[in-house]
């Protein structure tokens, strides 16, 4: 009995750790990021309850970084990255009386937090994401006289930090069974609006995002 327990408890056990490294092999995962972005702003800020000024500013660029998940069941899976987004700008401002424009460029470190939802378990499925984007604006460059300003994440001016409530809808398509491609329209808006600091008080601000994330995700 002894002889024939003893080989079977082992090929059970065996059997499996063998299940469980395998899925653990396919819950997480590092992706390389490529995301070309557009970015639209207007605001209108009043002084004393006066409307003083309005603007609008457009902006088109890149974000590349890496993506780390977890999937926590087959179709459920949490993920972060780091991203560096690099875009050029062009603001109009209108004070009113007169109208100036500037271009600028902007560097960004981003980190978007998402909860993400694959509906099957076919080669091509469809690819669904939620969750926070969080924007930290360092250096904007006037291009017209190349003098850049510096900005910590925590010195309070409108746009040193901004936060985005971020949805995305694309394919996911598993190209070999720890590799897949993911491409992905995302839209984020901004939800940390600034009120201002009185005198000045903005009325409105609509600040929002586009992008195209395409990842290349590795599964181990």
């Amino acid at each position: 009995m002894k002889k024939i327990t003893t080989p079977y408890l082992t090929a059970l056990l065996v059997g499996s750790l063998l299940t469980t490294a395998s899925m653990g092999q396919s819950r997480f995962s590092i992706a390389p990021t490529l995301s070309p972005s557009y970015q639209h702003l207007n605001w209108v800020a009043q002084v004393e309850h006066t409307n003083a000024s309005k603007g609008t500013q457009t902006s088109s660029g890149i974000s590349v970084g890496l993506t780390t998940a977890y999937a926590f069941t087959p179709k459920w899976s949490l993920s972060a990255a780091i991203l560096y987004n690099y875009s050029s700008a062009k603001l109009r401002y209108d004070n009113f009386t007169s109208i100036a424009t500037q271009a600028r460029r902007y560097e960004n470190w981003q980190v978007p937090l998402l909860l993400n939802y694959t509906s099957s378990a076919r080669r091509v499925s469809p690819y669904f994401s939620a969750g926070l984007l969080a924007n930290h604006n360092y250096r904007i460059t006037n291009t017209d006289t190349g003098i850049s300003s510096y900005h910590k994440i925590d010195e309070g001016t409108t746009n040193a930090f901004t936060l985005y409530g971020m949805v995305g809808m694309g394919v996911h398509y598993r190209v070999m069974p720890n590799l897949a491609l993911v491409v992905q329209p995302t839209a984020a808006y901004r939800i940390n609006t600034p009120s201002g600091d009185y005198p000045i008080a903005y009325t409105s601000w609509n600040d929002y995002l586009l992008g195209l994330q395409t990842q290349l995700k590795i599964s181990f």
